[in-house]
């Protein structure tokens, strides 16, 4: 992270080191106990619950009050901690659950900060993918692979039509399975493939990467996307609207859901 931390002003630069290190000691708690015990029983992708998901999040937020007593904070489990300041800690602690629960490694811990209301900082920390996805508005997205110990600026892929193009999706917090079918269908007929990973903030991170180039969901939670939106767009990405339009980040509230359209920027697509 030496490229980003010569650039960052010393404020910012401490933060992120911050959030990396929080993201890190989380993404180590997960990993003592992924795969050690059977599957649990499967209940629908937004029924599963873990112990780990409050695991992670009390470390987080106790990480949080150690180091910046002073600022707000939002979590997937434990709901808004609000200390009225200019400063918004945006967690999920265990983005992924439904394939943690089934042994499945695709899962992270999303940290974002933001500071009146739009992102300064997003890290996503994929621990059994030894990967760590980091961006700082306005000083680029950086990719970390932990397993070969190297650093390198992300960016997004350089496909220009959408009929070239590989998507990933979730249904977000959609329950209706028909209307997420018709969703989905509109999406798939103008790409060329697609995928669903079944964590929003690895999706993300995969656009940010070039390993995809569009991700599309709807009545998603900020927590999900806090740091993986801010990830896009500083490898050069776009957070669009379903209808093409772009999202100004006043629009994002941690008490909202969105859809959403993420892509590399180039190609178009219209739901």
């Amino acid at each position: 992270m030496k490229e980003l931390d010569q650039k960052l002003p010393a404020l910012e630069r401490r933060m992120l080191g911050k959030a990396v290190s929080i993201a890190e000691k989380a993404g180590k708690r997960l990993l003592k106990s992924f795969r050690k015990e059977d599957p649990v029983e499967r209940g629908t992708v937004k029924e599963v619950k873990l112990v780990y998901d409050i695991v992670s999040d009390k470390i987080i937020r106790r990480e949080i009050e150690k180091s910046f007593n002073g600022h707000s904070y939002v979590t997937e489990e434990d709901g808004l901690t609000d200390k009225d300041s200019d400063y918004l800690w945006i967690i999920d602690p265990l983005d992924g659950t439904s394939n943690f629960a089934d042994q499945n490694s695709l899962f992270a811990v999303s940290i974002a900060l933001w500071h009146r209301g739009e992102p300064l900082l997003g890290v996503v920390e994929a621990p059994m993918m030894m990967e760590r996805f980091v961006a700082a508005r306005g000083y680029g997205a950086f990719h970390h692979d932990l397993l070969r110990g190297t650093t390198r600026k992300a960016k997004v892929s350089g496909v220009q039509k959408a009929s070239s193009a590989y998507g990933v999706y979730c249904e977000g917090g959609v329950k209706n399975k028909k209307k997420s079918l018709g969703l989905l269908g509109k999406y798939y007929m103008q790409i060329k493939d697609t995928r669903k990973l079944g964590s929003a903030a690895l999706e993300l991170a995969f656009v940010g990467m070039g390993r995809s180039e569009s991700y599309m969901t709807s009545k998603i939670s900020l927590w999900d996307i806090a740091a993986g939106i801010l990830f896009v767009k500083e490898a050069g990405g776009d957070i669009l609207h379903l209808d093409g339009s772009p999202y100004e980040w006043k629009e994002f509230k941690h008490n909202r859901r969105y859809d959403m359209l993420a892509t590399n920027g180039k190609i178009r697509i219209k739901l």
